[in-house]
């Protein structure tokens, strides 16, 4: 990276990312923390609480907001004013700092990977040594498929995905554009579909439907999504799963979702559009989650909730109603002594 900061502030201001460059244009070498700035560094600075470390700072450009820029008392740094500043973090980063997959040590294609001949390589992807695509896989433009993943036949990739290294896409499954699957998710594997006869024998019922994954989904590590029994289990546009979760066959997940690690959602529940399950929530099957609700603290989810809100711990409850709740617990052994006092007292009155 070597950039004046005036034209850092051309390139994102049509997107309304930048809206004002302050001071005299500087060179930026690089975006770093507040706390490791020095000469020709980018910082960002959305809080005011980091105000104290830009007193002796040596950097070259700072990304805030104009509130705090009217604090900042630097002479000789660039000031880059942004509505949102984790927004403007996002995108300078992603254009400057990312990591560029399509710069391979391998080349385009790897003499390894093995491509059935019925599949249509485009010109401007990338497939890394080991990979194996089946036959009739439809790969969109500037794919990236990292080492030793696998794609059965019939699947379909959209444009600009990013596939890292060991996932496996099984059979007749989608996944749309700008995706990316980090290493070693797994999508479309078997649900856990089995009958037990009398004696307690299980009896695998087959998983023939497929996985349908929307636009600019992310999957995390060693995430897994079952495929449907019949139909789909569906991903929608926008949605963030990250790493070690579970969606088991047949789950729906609506637009802009959040799933943090280890969170596993059981067969046919339903998420609405911006939901957040935060770290090792757990869903039964069949239930449905409303629109813009948060399930935090763990929360274990055994029925369908009615109403958008903010729901902890298991069985979920309203955050409000948790915390009380919590606040007592952290006080059960003083009021349960207190009552056992209080037993006391009554039965020597009674006497």
């Amino acid at each position: 990276m070597d950039i004046l900061s005036s034209e850092i502030y051309q390139d994102f201001k049509v997107q309304g990312l930048l809206v004002n460059h302050m001071g005299i244009a500087q060179q930026v070498t690089n975006i770093v923390p507040v706390e490791m700035a020095g000469n020709g560094d980018l910082i960002f600075v959305e809080h005011e609480k980091y105000l104290p470390a830009l007193s002796d700072c040596q950097c070259a450009a700072i990304v805030t907001t104009q509130a705090i820029a009217d604090k900042i008392k630097l002479e000789s740094v660039a000031i880059l004013i942004a509505p949102n500043v984790r927004m403007a973090m996002a995108y300078l980063r992603q254009k400057y700092t990312d990591r560029n997959v399509y710069d391979s040590e391998w080349g385009r294609v790897h003499a390894s990977a093995v491509i059935h001949e019925s599949v249509v390589v485009p010109d401007d992807a990338v497939i890394g040594p080991g990979v194996v695509i089946g036959a009739n896989v439809q790969l969109g433009a500037a794919v990236v498929i990292m080492a030793n993943s696998v794609l059965e036949f019939d699947v379909i990739i959209g444009e600009k995905t990013v596939i890292y290294p060991n996932c496996v896409i099984s059979y007749d499954c989608h996944i749309g554009a700008e995706c990316i699957l980090k290493a070693g998710c797994v999508i479309g594997s078997d649900g856990q579909g089995f009958a037990q006869d009398e004696h307690f024998h299980h009896h695998r019922i087959p998983q023939t439907g497929r996985v349908v994954i929307g636009n600019k989904v992310v999957i995390g590590s060693v995430t897994t999504i079952d495929r449907a029994t019949y139909t789909e289990t569906k991903v929608h546009d926008g949605t963030i799963i990250d790493a070690q979760c579970h969606l088991a066959h047949n789950v729906v997940i609506e637009e802009d979702c959040i799933l943090v690690a280890q969170t596993g959602i059981a067969g046919s529940s339903h998420f609405g559009k911006r939901v957040v399950a935060s770290g090792q929530t757990g869903i039964l099957d069949h239930v449905n989650i409303p629109d813009d609700t948060m399930l935090l603290h763990r929360a274990g989810v055994h029925s369908s909730i009615k109403e958008s809100g903010i729901y902890a711990y298991g069985p979920a409850q309203p955050f409000r109603k948790y915390t009380k709740n919590i606040a007592i617990f952290q006080r059960l052994g003083e009021v349960w002594s207190r009552l056992k006092s209080l037993e006391k007292k009554v039965a020597e009155l009674s006497k």
